[in-house]
């Protein structure tokens, strides 16, 4: 139970920061600077994507690194759906399909950062 707990607490844990911060009606009145909405999609679902391999890869340590790879993107790409259609229903808030571009994006700077890290220190991808 404590392995599954450290494996899938801070993925648990990073999903409901990102649906309560989707929650607010308006975190910022102005962007700092032009596309930061769009940095900060992306630099939030590779995080995500990120602990969701790490969690992925606990659990079903079998698999190979592309399919966990596969897996994790689709997982991420389905919760930021669903977290543009929750929006949609957030006072000030909307649901942009860029939005979930920018998700997508992250989840695969994700995969590739850890696709190079385990070239560079010589772990088999499988």
């Amino acid at each position: 139970m404590k392995r599954f707990i450290s494996l899938w607490g801070p993925v648990v844990f990073f999903a409901v920061l990102v649906f309560v911060m989707s929650s607010i009606s308006s975190p910022i009145d102005e962007a700092p600077f032009p596309f930061f909405d769009k940095i900060a999609h992306i630099t939030e679902y590779t995080v995500f994507a990120m602990l969701l391999f790490r969690a992925l890869q606990g659990t079903w340590s079998g698999i190979n690194f592309f399919w966990l790879a596969f897996i994790t993107v689709v997982i991420t790409l389905t919760y930021g759906a669903s977290d543009e259609f929750h929006q949609s229903f957030v006072e000030t808030r909307t649901s942009d399909i860029k939005d979930w571009a920018a998700d997508g994006i992250g989840a695969l700077t994700a995969m590739t950062a850890i696709f190079i890290k385990r070239r560079v220190f010589r772990e088999s991808p499988d």
